[in-house]
């Protein structure tokens, strides 16, 4: 008997301020009852850096586990697996910085986002915020990985709770198409203060833009199977 799923699937660049490609980004997600599966690969360029994320969400968008992979010139610098229930967050992994890493950290309320780097991951922070009281920053306790700008560096757990605000909705053309979209903006952290304005679209909270102090981030191809 077949299993019957349902999904989609597509492709991100990363442009500097002068639209030069120096990374991107191809993702993947398959649809069933509980939730939802999704997967990105990583390419930046000039750091020579490949990072492989798989990880799972329930219908609710809230994170179960994730697998993050990262490496350089071929080379392994972190494999690290995120097992996530309620307040609590697992870490297991190996690592160039820490070697064998194995932690276990309690939030002092449900953890609502694990955040891997993936522009298809940050994107989904979105369904945690919602839409309610546009204009207003509101925290969103996550699990993350490292706060390196390339996520290459400190590679391990620590809880964070970014600000998301909800803009409004606007219609957007990319080089994917034009979409009915939903803009947000969101500050990381004390440490990454800078706004990021991005737009995603629908129910999958699709990446369509991502625009930061260093470039942009843009959807050029999406299918669904």
């Amino acid at each position: 008997m077949t299993l019957l799923h349902s999904g989609y699937e597509g492709r991100i660049l990363y442009l500097d301020l002068d639209g030069r490609e120096w990374g991107r980004e191809t993702f993947s997600a398959t649809l069933h009852d509980h939730g939802r599966t999704l997967r990105a690969l990583c390419e930046m360029d000039e750091a020579r850096l490949h990072r492989d994320v798989n990880w799972s969400v329930d219908n609710d968008w809230r994170p179960r586990d994730g697998f993050v992979r990262v490496m350089r010139d071929g080379v392994t610098i972190g494999t690290v697996w995120y097992g996530i229930d309620g307040r609590t967050v697992e870490c297991e992994g190996i690592t160039q910085d820490h070697g064998r890493v194995s932690r276990r950290l309690i939030a002092p309320s449900p953890i609502q986002f694990l955040g891997t780097h993936p522009l298809m991951g940050d994107s989904s922070i979105a369904a945690l915020r919602g839409k309610s009281d546009p204009g207003q920053e509101v925290p969103i306790m996550s699990a993350v990985n490292s706060l390196a700008p390339l996520g290459d560096e400190g590679l391990d757990v620590q809880l964070l709770q970014p600000l998301v605000t909800y803009i409004g909705p606007e219609e957007l053309t990319v080089r994917a198409g034009t979409f009915a979209a939903e803009h947000y903006a969101i500050r990381w952290s004390d440490q990454v203060p800078a706004v990021t304005n991005f737009w995603v679209s629908g129910p999958d909270y699709l990446p369509l833009l991502s625009d930061t102090d260093h470039g942009r981030y843009e959807l050029v191809d999406f299918t669904r199977f």
